[in-house]
């Protein structure tokens, strides 16, 4: 115990003494990090415009490049970049560190120049671990993908999510050994490697053989390294969490405020992520520096216990790092300053010239029926007026045989009245008021035929009609095909019923229309069903449905999204088309997405962390 007060007493000194230079060296990496990084980025977005062949992209575009063996690689070039930065960050760290031990001071010029100089084998020795932890880990990730594969892939994994059957938490638990295994070899691996570069800076061990000799000189000592590592994890991660939680907290508080508008939403969310970034910025700087300062007394004191020339040869490596730069010291912090702007402006200016591309359209979900009584004329041109591009109405037969255009299978919701549609005849049903309980307004307003619906709609805007039954059909799907080719507009309407069986005679009586199965649950692979649409709830729009459902050539329809910020996130799932009460704030979204980067589209998903959700989402009122 006395000897880890010692090493913790002694590192708290060295800290002490040099955090100046340790947190400035970290600043200077880290905008680095940002010059280098900004520029490889906007490059990475003009060669996904190059491999598309054109200047406007949908979101789906960027996801699948990902995706791809070129994807992979730019991502690894960035990856790679920033490990070799954060390789030299350590090098310079632990030489500044090394000066506090015996109570100098060493400028951060002095150990930038004294890492940059060793460059080449440091890069080595990091990119050594990095391939060889990827090695190590590899097994266990195929293994786990293997189990997955095995396990939950024979239904879509929004089931999984959602229902977790036996199957998810067999391979939760399966996959969450494999994990716990494989993070306790790569801490021992980081154990053995950890004393790789002080090896390297201040002994002068080859590049070739530093992980070797660090894993050797000090096998005795694993248990003592393994503790203060995960010690240091630990205490990082605690600080971390609480700092987060923190800016997450402020985030839940204000965000849920501003859905009212998405630009506004941006903002906020961006500006969120700004504190996050700072926060982040401090507590990567304070994790980076403690680590240097802990890796080098631990290097110290366990060399000197075998040897204690060592420490002596180690701080001979500083002679000649104590020189004076020939530049003023505010010259290369505006030179520093003027870099990290060039490099937001350019990246500002390449996200700026990126076009994205909505293709999702507009459905009104029984006509405009937040502003209008559901499923008439009225909610009808109110669609029409708000911009939509179909009108989704519900069909029924009355007694005597008259498709009209009604949800319920009674009036009760809509006019208190408890008259059943099946019961009774068109005159009788379109004699009853369905408009006053709505709204004053809309006094007077009555249940629609199909046929007056078709010639409202015709070459104004295309409907999608769906069948309904309530186990009291006579000839419904037929019926529906006479009006439709009575009002001549067979290329302008879409049909779907929750009903297969109707799905199926309707594709028999007309195979050319478009048709499509509506559904709220998914048990088995909904995209391999005959039809040519899905019309599917907004819980199992995920990315890789939608992906799939498009892969099998049909389209994606979700239902019912009244909320701007699922708006935009289904429109970035890159659905086919979006059903809702209020067409005019779909079309508001739209528009508002039209004059959005990829980063604040990306901020409007990244609202839900903040408790952002359809319940907490502005209403149309708001817009």
């Amino acid at each position: 115990m006395q000897h880890e007060q010692s090493l913790l007493t002694s590192a708290q000194r060295d800290y002490r003494l040099a955090w100046r230079e340790l947190a400035l060296t970290d600043i200077v990496c880290e905008a680095a990090a940002f010059v280098l990084l900004a520029p490889l980025v906007s490059i990475l977005f003009h060669v996904l415009l190059a491999v598309y062949g054109t200047s406007v992209l949908a979101d789906h575009d960027i996801l699948w490049f990902f995706l791809r063996p070129i994807g992979w690689i730019a991502l690894v070039l960035l990856g790679a970049g920033n490990i070799a930065i954060i390789a030299i960050e350590q090098a310079a760290l632990m030489t500044i560190a090394l000066a506090a031990s015996q109570g100098r001071r060493v400028s951060v010029w002095s150990a930038l120049v004294f890492a940059a100089r060793r460059a080449w084998p440091v890069l080595y020795v990091t990119a050594r671990m990095v391939v060889i932890g990827l090695l190590w880990a590899a097994p266990f990730l195929a293994a786990a993908g293997g189990v997955y594969f095995a396990l939950l892939t024979e239904f879509d994994i929004n089931f999984y999510l959602d229902q977790k059957p036996p199957a998810f938490w067999t391979a939760a638990a399966i996959i969450g050994a494999l994990a716990c295994v494989l993070v306790v070899v790569l801490v021992r691996l980081l154990a053995g490697w950890v004393f790789a570069l002080p090896l390297l800076l201040f002994e002068g061990v080859a590049p070739g053989s530093a992980l070797r000799t660090s894993r050797q000189r000090f096998a005795k000592h694993d248990r003592t390294i393994v503790l203060w590592v995960v010690g240091w994890f630990l205490a990082t991660s605690v600080v971390s969490a609480v700092a987060t939680g923190a800016v997450g907290i402020v985030g839940r508080l204000i965000v849920p405020l501003t859905t009212f508008s998405l630009p506004l939403l941006v903002a906020t969310v961006g500006a969120m992520f700004l504190l996050w970034g700072l926060v982040n910025i401090v507590v990567t700087l304070v994790s980076a520096t403690t680590f240097a300062v802990l890796v080098l007394n631990l290097y110290l004191r366990l060399a000197s216990e075998r040897n204690a020339e060592l420490t002596d040869a180690a701080l001979l490596q500083l002679r000649g790092t104590d020189f004076k730069f020939p530049i003023r010291r505010r010259y290369v912090l505006a030179g520093a300053l003027a870099a990290v702007v060039a490099a937001a402006v350019v990246g500002v200016v390449s996200l700026e010239s990126i076009t994205l591309e909505d293709h999702t359209q507009i459905t009104a979900h029984r006509g405009a029926s937040a502003d209008a009584p559901e499923n008439t004329l009225a909610a009808v041109e109110r669609a029409i007026a708000d911009g939509a591009d179909w009108v989704e109405i519900d069909v029924q037969e009355s007694s005597d045989g008259v498709v009209l255009v009604v949800h319920d299978s009674d009036l009760q919701k809509l006019a208190g009245v408890p008259l059943r549609i099946w019961e009774a005849t068109a005159e009788q049903l379109q004699a009853v008021d369905i408009g006053s309980s709505f709204s004053p307004e809309f006094a007077g307003e009555r249940m629609p035929t199909l046929t007056e619906v078709l010639a409202a709609c015709k070459d104004r805007v295309g409907l999608n009609i769906e069948l309904k039954y309530y186990g009291h059909d006579q000839d419904l799907e037929q019926r529906v095909v006479d009006l439709v080719e009575a009002a001549e507009m067979q290329s302008q309407i879409v049909v779907m019923s929750l009903q297969r069986d109707a799905i199926r005679k309707m594709q028999q009586l007309r195979p050319k229309w478009k048709v499509g199965l509506l559904t709220a649950v998914a048990v088995g692979d909904l995209t391999r069903l005959d039809a040519d649409f899905l019309a599917i709830s907004v819980t199992l729009a995920s990315r890789e449905f939608v992906g799939k459902a498009h892969r099998h050539d049909k389209e994606v329809f979700v239902w019912t999204v009244n909320d701007p910020v699922t708006m935009s996130v289904m429109m970035s799932q890159g659905v086919d088309n979006i059903i809702t009460d209020r067409p005019a704030l779909a079309r508001y979204v739209l528009e508002e997405r039209a004059d959005m980067n990829p980063v604040e589209r990306l901020l409007v998903e990244l609202a839900v962390l903040f408790g952002v959700s359809p319940q907490t989402s502005a209403t149309v009122d708001d817009v």
